[in-house]
Protein backbone atom coordinates (compact mmCIF):
# COMPACT_ATOMS: atom_id res chain seq x y z
CA UNK A 1 0.00 0.00 0.00
CA UNK A 2 1.26 3.53 -0.64
CA UNK A 3 1.29 5.46 2.24
CA UNK A 4 -1.66 8.18 1.80
CA UNK A 5 -1.94 10.49 4.98
CA UNK A 6 -5.74 11.08 5.57
CA UNK A 7 -7.07 8.00 3.43
CA UNK A 8 -9.83 7.60 5.63
CA UNK A 9 -11.02 11.82 5.49
CA UNK A 10 -14.35 10.39 4.18
CA UNK A 11 -15.09 8.42 7.60
CA UNK A 12 -13.52 10.65 10.28
CA UNK A 13 -14.87 14.10 8.55
CA UNK A 14 -17.63 15.50 10.62
CA UNK A 15 -18.78 16.93 6.84
CA UNK A 16 -18.03 13.96 5.55
CA UNK A 17 -19.28 11.53 7.22
CA UNK A 18 -23.08 12.97 6.27
CA UNK A 19 -22.18 11.49 2.42
CA UNK A 20 -19.97 9.15 2.74
CA UNK A 21 -20.18 7.47 -0.89
CA UNK A 22 -19.86 10.99 -2.29
CA UNK A 23 -17.53 11.89 0.09
CA UNK A 24 -15.13 8.80 -0.87
CA UNK A 25 -15.73 10.25 -4.65
CA UNK A 26 -15.02 13.77 -4.05
CA UNK A 27 -11.75 12.88 -2.31
CA UNK A 28 -10.36 10.57 -5.18
CA UNK A 29 -10.48 13.48 -7.12
CA UNK A 30 -9.33 16.49 -5.06
CA UNK A 31 -7.16 14.36 -2.61
CA UNK A 32 -7.33 15.71 1.48
CA UNK A 33 -9.45 18.75 1.89
CA UNK A 34 -7.69 20.17 4.84
CA UNK A 35 -4.52 21.80 4.06
CA UNK A 36 -3.38 22.85 7.31
CA UNK A 37 -3.25 19.23 8.32
CA UNK A 38 -2.17 18.42 4.67
CA UNK A 39 1.03 20.62 5.04
CA UNK A 40 1.16 18.91 8.76
CA UNK A 41 1.65 15.38 6.93
CA UNK A 42 4.13 16.26 4.84
CA UNK A 43 6.06 16.72 7.12
CA UNK A 44 5.71 14.55 9.66
CA UNK A 45 6.24 11.80 6.84
CA UNK A 46 9.85 13.40 5.69
CA UNK A 47 10.75 12.78 9.26
CA UNK A 48 9.64 9.21 9.21
CA UNK A 49 11.83 8.40 6.45
CA UNK A 50 15.01 9.52 8.35
CA UNK A 51 13.36 7.88 11.59
CA UNK A 52 15.11 3.82 12.27
CA UNK A 53 12.06 2.73 13.78
CA UNK A 54 11.08 0.00 10.72
CA UNK A 55 11.54 -2.69 13.82
CA UNK A 56 9.11 -0.21 16.46
CA UNK A 57 6.50 -2.63 18.16
CA UNK A 58 4.97 -0.20 19.60
CA UNK A 59 4.05 3.17 18.92
CA UNK A 60 1.77 6.02 20.69
CA UNK A 61 0.10 9.17 18.83
CA UNK A 62 -0.19 11.30 21.96
CA UNK A 63 -3.48 13.65 21.01
CA UNK A 64 -5.03 11.56 18.35
CA UNK A 65 -7.42 13.81 17.45
CA UNK A 66 -8.85 12.20 14.20
CA UNK A 67 -6.96 9.37 14.57
CA UNK A 68 -5.19 10.09 10.83
CA UNK A 69 -1.72 9.86 11.86
CA UNK A 70 -2.22 6.70 13.81
CA UNK A 71 -3.37 5.19 10.66
CA UNK A 72 -0.37 6.32 8.45
CA UNK A 73 1.42 4.68 10.96
CA UNK A 74 -0.07 1.31 11.64
CA UNK A 75 0.19 1.53 6.98
CA UNK A 76 3.86 2.16 7.60
CA UNK A 77 4.75 -0.36 10.30
CA UNK A 78 2.10 -2.73 9.60
CA UNK A 79 3.61 -4.77 12.28
CA UNK A 80 2.95 -2.51 15.08
CA UNK A 81 0.47 -1.66 17.34
CA UNK A 82 -0.67 1.71 17.89
CA UNK A 83 -2.13 3.52 20.65
CA UNK A 84 -4.14 6.56 19.54
CA UNK A 85 -4.11 8.44 22.80
CA UNK A 86 -6.70 11.53 23.71
CA UNK A 87 -8.54 13.23 26.28
CA UNK A 88 -11.33 14.36 24.34
CA UNK A 89 -14.11 11.27 24.27
CA UNK A 90 -16.10 12.46 21.72
CA UNK A 91 -12.92 11.93 19.49
CA UNK A 92 -12.08 9.02 20.65
CA UNK A 93 -15.08 7.57 20.07
CA UNK A 94 -15.64 8.82 16.70
CA UNK A 95 -12.10 7.33 16.13
CA UNK A 96 -13.25 3.83 17.17
CA UNK A 97 -15.93 4.01 14.86
CA UNK A 98 -13.76 4.62 12.43
CA UNK A 99 -11.16 1.86 12.86
CA UNK A 100 -14.55 -0.20 13.14
CA UNK A 101 -15.72 0.50 9.74
CA UNK A 102 -12.03 0.14 8.44
CA UNK A 103 -10.98 -2.89 10.19
CA UNK A 104 -7.80 -1.70 12.15
CA UNK A 105 -9.15 -2.71 15.65
CA UNK A 106 -6.44 -4.93 16.29
CA UNK A 107 -3.56 -2.47 14.40
CA UNK A 108 -5.08 0.64 16.63
CA UNK A 109 -5.80 0.89 20.09
CA UNK A 110 -8.02 4.04 21.15
CA UNK A 111 -7.09 5.15 25.16
CA UNK A 112 -9.03 7.87 26.61
CA UNK A 113 -6.80 8.80 29.10
CA UNK A 114 -3.70 11.00 29.79
CA UNK A 115 -0.29 9.99 29.81
CA UNK A 116 0.23 11.03 33.00
CA UNK A 117 -2.77 8.44 34.32
CA UNK A 118 -1.31 5.96 37.14
CA UNK A 119 -2.12 3.31 35.05
CA UNK A 120 -0.36 0.01 33.39
CA UNK A 121 1.84 1.25 30.31
CA UNK A 122 3.81 -0.39 27.97
CA UNK A 123 7.31 0.73 27.32
CA UNK A 124 6.94 2.46 23.72
CA UNK A 125 9.70 3.23 21.02
CA UNK A 126 8.20 6.24 19.48
CA UNK A 127 5.70 8.68 20.76
CA UNK A 128 5.01 11.08 18.79
CA UNK A 129 2.53 14.59 18.95
CA UNK A 130 1.40 16.49 16.35
CA UNK A 131 0.29 20.33 17.12
CA UNK A 132 -1.24 19.36 20.25
CA UNK A 133 0.99 20.39 22.98
CA UNK A 134 0.50 24.50 21.87
CA UNK A 135 -3.07 23.10 23.65
CA UNK A 136 -1.21 22.96 27.08
CA UNK A 137 -0.50 24.93 29.36
CA UNK A 138 3.36 24.86 29.17
CA UNK A 139 3.76 23.77 32.88
CA UNK A 140 1.22 20.99 32.16
CA UNK A 141 2.93 19.47 29.33
CA UNK A 142 3.76 15.81 29.55
CA UNK A 143 7.31 15.58 28.77
CA UNK A 144 8.41 14.10 31.77
CA UNK A 145 5.35 10.90 31.35
CA UNK A 146 6.63 10.37 27.77
CA UNK A 147 10.36 9.86 29.33
CA UNK A 148 8.88 7.56 31.81
CA UNK A 149 6.96 5.50 28.96
CA UNK A 150 10.09 5.22 26.64
CA UNK A 151 11.97 2.69 26.48
CA UNK A 152 15.86 3.39 26.64
CA UNK A 153 16.17 4.80 23.15
CA UNK A 154 13.39 5.23 22.32
CA UNK A 155 11.93 8.51 20.58
CA UNK A 156 9.43 11.64 21.01
CA UNK A 157 8.66 13.86 18.39
CA UNK A 158 6.96 17.39 19.06
CA UNK A 159 5.75 19.26 16.59
CA UNK A 160 3.82 22.31 17.37
CA UNK A 161 3.45 26.67 15.34
CA UNK A 162 6.47 28.49 16.63
CA UNK A 163 5.79 31.11 18.56
CA UNK A 164 6.90 34.17 16.43
CA UNK A 165 4.55 33.59 13.21
CA UNK A 166 4.88 35.49 10.01
CA UNK A 167 2.16 35.86 8.02
CA UNK A 168 0.78 37.73 4.13
CA UNK A 169 -2.13 38.89 3.92
CA UNK A 170 -3.83 41.70 6.74
CA UNK A 171 -4.60 40.18 10.24
CA UNK A 172 -8.07 41.65 9.63
CA UNK A 173 -8.93 39.00 7.36
CA UNK A 174 -8.26 36.17 9.94
CA UNK A 175 -9.78 37.48 13.14
CA UNK A 176 -12.30 34.56 13.35
CA UNK A 177 -9.48 32.38 13.53
CA UNK A 178 -7.23 34.47 15.67
CA UNK A 179 -9.70 34.62 18.35
CA UNK A 180 -9.88 31.22 18.63
CA UNK A 181 -5.98 30.62 18.14
CA UNK A 182 -5.98 33.50 21.90
CA UNK A 183 -8.20 30.78 23.17
CA UNK A 184 -6.91 27.42 22.11
CA UNK A 185 -2.93 28.14 21.89
CA UNK A 186 -2.49 28.57 25.58
CA UNK A 187 1.04 26.87 25.30
CA UNK A 188 2.29 28.25 21.88
CA UNK A 189 5.37 29.96 23.60
CA UNK A 190 8.08 28.18 22.31
CA UNK A 191 10.74 29.01 19.31
CA UNK A 192 12.90 26.58 17.70
CA UNK A 193 15.79 27.23 20.81
CA UNK A 194 13.60 27.07 23.64
CA UNK A 195 11.86 23.21 22.57
CA UNK A 196 14.96 22.24 22.07
CA UNK A 197 15.88 23.87 26.10
CA UNK A 198 12.89 22.00 27.02
CA UNK A 199 13.77 18.29 25.45
CA UNK A 200 17.14 18.96 27.53
CA UNK A 201 15.98 20.20 30.44
CA UNK A 202 13.89 16.73 30.52
CA UNK A 203 16.38 14.49 30.07
CA UNK A 204 16.27 14.21 26.26
CA UNK A 205 19.32 13.82 23.79
CA UNK A 206 18.01 15.93 20.42
CA UNK A 207 18.30 14.04 17.03
CA UNK A 208 16.73 16.25 14.98
CA UNK A 209 15.03 19.82 15.26
CA UNK A 210 13.97 22.17 12.35
CA UNK A 211 11.73 25.22 11.45
CA UNK A 212 9.53 24.32 8.35
CA UNK A 213 6.05 25.96 6.87
CA UNK A 214 7.38 28.88 5.31
CA UNK A 215 5.77 31.67 3.72
CA UNK A 216 4.45 29.66 0.72
CA UNK A 217 3.16 27.75 3.11
CA UNK A 218 1.40 30.26 5.28
CA UNK A 219 0.58 31.56 1.66
CA UNK A 220 -1.44 28.20 1.10
CA UNK A 221 -3.17 28.44 4.14
CA UNK A 222 -4.30 31.62 4.04
CA UNK A 223 -5.82 31.27 0.64
CA UNK A 224 -7.37 28.01 1.46
CA UNK A 225 -8.99 29.65 4.18
CA UNK A 226 -10.36 32.65 2.11
CA UNK A 227 -11.60 30.04 -0.08
CA UNK A 228 -13.22 28.31 2.31
CA UNK A 229 -15.16 31.39 4.11
CA UNK A 230 -16.15 32.30 -0.02
CA UNK A 231 -17.79 28.88 -0.90
CA UNK A 232 -17.42 25.96 -2.73
CA UNK A 233 -16.72 27.79 -6.26
CA UNK A 234 -13.26 29.46 -4.60
CA UNK A 235 -12.80 26.75 -2.58
CA UNK A 236 -11.63 23.65 -4.99
CA UNK A 237 -9.58 26.41 -7.05
CA UNK A 238 -7.83 27.27 -3.97
CA UNK A 239 -7.34 24.18 -2.51
CA UNK A 240 -5.16 22.96 -5.41
CA UNK A 241 -3.09 25.84 -5.35
CA UNK A 242 -2.34 25.94 -1.67
CA UNK A 243 -1.51 22.24 -1.91
CA UNK A 244 1.02 23.08 -4.45
CA UNK A 245 2.38 25.57 -3.01
CA UNK A 246 2.84 23.43 0.04
CA UNK A 247 4.90 21.20 -2.31
CA UNK A 248 7.29 24.31 -3.23
CA UNK A 249 7.73 25.39 0.14
CA UNK A 250 10.80 23.27 1.28
CA UNK A 251 12.34 24.85 -2.06
CA UNK A 252 12.45 28.36 -1.31
CA UNK A 253 12.29 28.04 2.76
CA UNK A 254 15.06 29.65 4.33
CA UNK A 255 16.88 27.58 7.32
CA UNK A 256 15.77 27.65 10.52
CA UNK A 257 12.91 30.24 9.86
CA UNK A 258 9.45 29.17 9.48
CA UNK A 259 5.42 28.97 11.79
CA UNK A 260 6.06 25.65 12.38
CA UNK A 261 8.44 23.89 14.42
CA UNK A 262 9.66 20.31 15.62
CA UNK A 263 12.04 18.66 17.83
CA UNK A 264 13.22 14.99 18.07
CA UNK A 265 14.37 13.38 21.51
CA UNK A 266 15.82 9.96 22.37
CA UNK A 267 15.84 8.60 25.97
CA UNK A 268 19.33 7.59 26.47
CA UNK A 269 20.55 4.55 27.48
Amino acid sequence: MSLVFGRLQYLTSTRMQASPFIAKLFQSVFGYTNVGNYARSKVFMRIMQQLPIENASKIMDLGCGYGEYSVLMADMLPNAHITALDIDSARCKNVQTMLKKANLQEKIGVVNQKIGDTIEWPQYDFVFSVDVFEHIPEAEMPFSAVLERLRPGGYFLVKIPNRDQRTIFPAQWFEEHQHWLDEEHVGQVYDLEGLQGRFVREGFDIVLAEATDGLLSRLAWELAWLGKKAGVLLQLPTLLLAKLLIGLDPFFQKPGRGNAIHVLGRKPF
